[in-house]
């Protein structure tokens, strides 16, 4: 708990710098767009979203304030190997009695991009399908572990499928939400 507390501290000087920068840059769309009065709740919506992809670009990609683990830039620090997770997990569970790696890399990489799939489609209805979603998640994904290469950081193609997997979860919880609830979906979207 203490470590994902750290995470969400680390990420707020990039959400109070974002916010500002989010709001002004949704008012000129709005204008540039001829949207005289903007949809109140698909805008919250809009904002949070782009909110939650700052505190994810925080976390992965801007490693200029980056404090976990640093690796040397070489081609050890890629994996490759599809599912290797399963095998790393195991060991550190079993052998090290260390769940961190577990519930971090594996359950956070799922977690992390189930509101790409919960959000993504509740905005915006071009999104409403569950291939458009998935690939959605895969390509912001890839384009993080892409940029990753180039840093400090490991990449890894296990988290390719990880957050894919949590954009799926987060479709089927949006299509959940959207039975259960269907004025959320009215509300939100814009008309």
């Amino acid at each position: 708990m203490t470590t994902i507390l750290g995470y969400i501290a680390e990420m707020l000087p990039y959400l109070l710098s974002a916010l500002p920068i989010i709001l002004i840059f949704r008012i000129i769309y709005n204008k540039m767009r001829g949207y005289e009065k903007p949809h109140l709740i698909h805008e919250i919506g809009v904002v949070i979203f782009l909110l939650f992809m700052t505190a994810l670009f925080s976390q992965t990609i801007l490693t200029f304030l980056y404090t976990g683990p640093n690796v040397t830039r070489s081609f050890s620090n890629i994996n490759l190997v599809p599912f290797r997770v399963f095998q790393d997990n195991y060991y550190a569970i079993t052998e090290l009695n260390f769940w961190q790696p577990f519930i971090i890399n594996f359950l956070g990489n799922i977690f992390i991009f189930m509101p790409i799939g919960f959000m993504t489609p509740l905005l915006w209805s071009r999104f409403n399908q569950f291939w458009k979603v998935a690939l959605f998640g895969l390509g912001i994904s890839l384009f993080i572990e892409t940029i990753q290469l180039s840093q400090a950081r490991s990449s890894d193609i296990d988290d390719l499928w990880l957050n894919t997997v949590g954009c799926m979860l987060g479709y089927r919880l949006y299509l959940v939400t959207k039975k259960l609830f269907p004025r959320i979906n009215y509300l939100v979207k814009k008309s």
